[in-house]
């Protein structure tokens, strides 16, 4: 099936809706809601690859916060602080690489139409563009080594620094050239020229996306009323999460000490 992409200014309000939400309440069964009102989200979007990639991170950490609450599971490689962090704000990881991902096209059409400066586009292109890049030339230097028998285990594990080595050089190289061609297709493209820039596929929000503008945004009302109620039948306190209950000292933060 055929993905069908939101326009951007779609984006940006669900990316608005998902930072509000998680910024108005702290409950880890909360923002489940918004979580969930995510994967919602890629899939009328027909985005089953991240979808199934999200997904599969989300139970991974569903599974991490039960073994933390129910069995005692004590973290060595990091603290329970950053897997209830990854958690709460995981509806805005969601909407947030579906807007880096969006093509170029559409969101330097979208800036030039609300009038944005030249340096402030090419800017944000850069910056959103960077980690889809870094993750495709990492994946063709791994595909490289693997072909020169250079990303076995026992290389790896016997000689870590030289594997370093054969990442990090080629990916130096890379990085330089990207850059060469960016400038050079940026003035191909006619960057430095005045005036309003379009886009071969530059969307509008259509008459059904503007009434998804709400189904959107319903977890935020809905977790902004329930945090409010438990916030006043506490007395301003708040409830705090199991993660603060059990173990206090494991997650430094303001909550702490309170």
């Amino acid at each position: 099936m055929q993905r069908k992409n939101f326009a951007v200014p779609v984006k940006l309000w669900a990316s608005g809706c998902a930072i509000v939400g998680i910024s108005m309440t702290s409950n880890t069964v909360l923002t489940c809601i918004l979580a969930l009102t995510g994967f919602l989200y890629l899939s009328v979007q027909h985005n089953w690859r991240a979808l199934k990639s999200f997904g599969v991170f989300y139970i991974a950490m569903a599974v991490l916060l039960y073994l933390i609450r129910y069995q005692g599971l004590h973290m060595v490689v990091f603290s329970e602080f950053y897997v209830l962090m990854f958690w709460n704000l995981f509806a805005v990881f969601i909407v947030g690489w579906d807007l880096i991902t969006t093509p170029p096209g559409e969101l330097s059409a979208f800036m030039s139409r609300i009038h944005m400066p030249t340096a402030g586009i090419l800017g944000l292109l850069v910056m959103f563009r960077f980690f889809p890049t870094m993750k495709a030339e990492l994946k063709s230097v791994w595909l490289s080594m693997r072909n020169r028998g250079l990303a076995a285990p026992c290389q790896l594990l016997l000689h870590p620094v030289v594997s370093c080595e054969y990442v990090l050089v080629p990916l130096l190289l890379r990085c330089l050239q990207i850059a060469d061609q960016l400038s050079v297709s940026a003035v191909a493209r006619g960057a430095e020229a005045p005036g309003k820039r379009g886009s071969y596929y530059e969307k509008e929000p259509c008459s059904a996306q503007r009434v998804r503008f709400p189904v959107v945004g319903m977890g935020v009302p809905k977790s902004s009323c329930i945090s409010l109620k438990i916030f006043c039948s506490d007395g301003g306190k708040g409830i705090p999460s199991f993660t603060e209950k059990q173990r206090p000292c494991a997650c430094p933060g303001p909550w702490y000490g309170s």
